[in-house]
């Protein structure tokens, strides 16, 4: 493949300029070497479209994407900040519980939901549950248990729970992302 300085040659008027004289020529290098550099390195500005292949852009995305979000842990892997870049671009939004559930699964997390029906004479069945008013609003969000993190000497540090439960990066998605006038519990079964 003929470089840029053999294609600018090619363009230039047979009559008006001799390709080979010295002060042509030293033009058609510089611009020509100009020109090849630009080409190289458009592959790297289309890479920025793919952050996961080319990561010398991802600390732009995650700028433009608020990352990392308040749902974030401290000190993420590589990995990790790209999984989370890939949920923000397929997330839409919604407010429906399949669009959450859908949402928790591109996170990482296998939900359930439970919705609480209110309670109606001639309706609802002996042994439903009495949910009434606030209750409407409420919504139980049912993921598996995970096992008890529990304080061990040497293993942690001064300051540390003594035992904590539940995961906290999961609740804020579903706190983040619940309509706002909604009540989300989260049970770990």
């Amino acid at each position: 493949m003929a470089g840029h300085k053999d294609l600018l040659a090619a363009l230039l008027p047979p009559v008006s300029y001799d390709p080979n004289a010295e002060g042509v020529d030293l033009s058609l290098t510089v611009e020509g070497a100009e020109l090849d550099r630009v080409q190289a390195a458009s592959a790297a500005v289309l890479g920025a479209l793919r952050p996961w292949v080319w990561q010398q852009y991802l600390p732009d995305w995650e700028r433009v994407y608020g990352l990392p979000g308040a749902c974030s842990k401290g000190d993420q892997l590589l990995q990790e900040r790209i999984a989370q870049l890939a949920v923000a671009f397929l997330e839409r939004g919604g407010i429906s519980h399949a669009w959450l559930k859908r949402y928790a699964a591109l996170a990482g997390y296998e939900i359930t939901i439970d919705e609480f029906i209110p309670f109606k004479a001639g309706l609802s069945c002996a042994g439903d549950p009495l949910t009434n008013d606030d209750w409407n609003y409420a919504f139980r969000v049912n993921t598996p248990a995970d096992a008890p993190r529990v304080f061990k000497a040497g293993q942690s540090v001064a300051g540390e729970a003594l035992r904590t439960w539940g995961d906290s990066i999961l609740e804020c998605i579903i706190n983040q992302r619940k309509p706002a006038h909604a009540v989300a519990l989260v049970a770990y079964t």
